[in-house]
């Protein structure tokens, strides 16, 4: 039985690669993560720039932290974000994005897939699994 989750997100009034890092932040611990778009190699670059941003903030917070908890949480948080792996030519890696032509014919071992496109909802759904789905559209 498939219990995946679909949301649908506009990230914001200026959607871009900046909330989809953050919302990637939310979910890097859950499982591999699939970004489905229009051209991979133009989200590539953006996202992975934005995610670095997101892990020097999380450096620059640890470091003014005084909280043991959080500093405990942050040792753990901020080596897992800088060994993400952000590919357009593996499917084995952490972040995978590509297109809905190269999709992987089995995609539930994807904790999170993002559609940043338009695709047709049929084409996904049936290998979806137990994944959360996330339409959103990128500026």
């Amino acid at each position: 039985m498939s219990t995946s989750i679909i949301e649908e997100s506009s990230f914001g009034a200026n959607p871009g690669t900046k909330d989809l890092a953050r919302h990637l932040y939310t979910r890097m611990f859950c499982g591999k993560a699939i970004i489905i778009a229009d051209n991979p190699t133009a989200v590539l670059g953006p996202l992975r720039k934005q995610w670095l941003k997101l892990a020097r903030k999380a450096r620059r917070e640890a470091a003014s932290t005084l909280s043991a908890t959080r500093l405990y949480e942050f040792n753990i948080i901020i080596p897992r974000m800088y060994t993400l792996k952000f590919t357009q030519k593996n499917s084995a890696e952490d972040i995978y994005i590509t297109t809905i032509d190269k999709l992987p014919k089995q995609i539930h071992g994807y904790a999170t897939i993002y559609i940043t496109c338009n695709v047709d909802l049929s084409l996904v759904s049936p290998t979806l699994g137990n994944s959360l789905l996330v339409w959103c559209k990128l500026a």
